[in-house]
């Protein structure tokens, strides 16, 4: 498929189960480019509630764009708060940890195909 249309009511759908779209019981993405529109990469969103806390070692490489609230990321050493408009690209590999004090809605973009490496997130992310 070399161009695909998906409508903000579809791209914006937060699914409430482990295999549609619950990170954690605070946490919902929707992936709104997935495959087989894209071999290569995802992209949807992801709402975060107040109070969010967790940590991961990223398993690929992402790029989140902060559409309303704020998200604080650490990452070797270095702490920053992301607010409305901010991207912040994740490195694969890497450790980050994310708080939210009042909560965020981001639209996210991860190379490779996030399928590919959601179960390696979801135990993650779960444990």
């Amino acid at each position: 498929m070399a161009c695909v249309l998906v409508r903000e009511k579809e791209a914006k759908e937060l699914k409430d189960t482990m295999s549609g779209g619950v990170v954690a019981k605070t946490a919902y993405y929707s992936q709104a480019i997935a495959s087989p529109a894209s071999k290569n990469m995802t992209a949807g969103y992801l709402k975060i509630e107040a109070g969010y806390a967790d940590q991961l070692d990223a398993p690929l490489d992402e790029i989140n764009l902060l559409l309303e609230g704020e998200m604080t990321y650490t990452s070797e050493g270095k702490t920053f708060t992301a607010k409305k408009g901010d991207i912040v690209f994740l490195e694969k590999g890497y450790n980050v940890h994310f708080t939210t004090e009042g909560g965020c809605f981001i639209f996210y973009v991860t190379y490779p195909l996030f399928k590919e490496t959601l179960e390696e997130l979801m135990k993650q992310l779960t444990k």
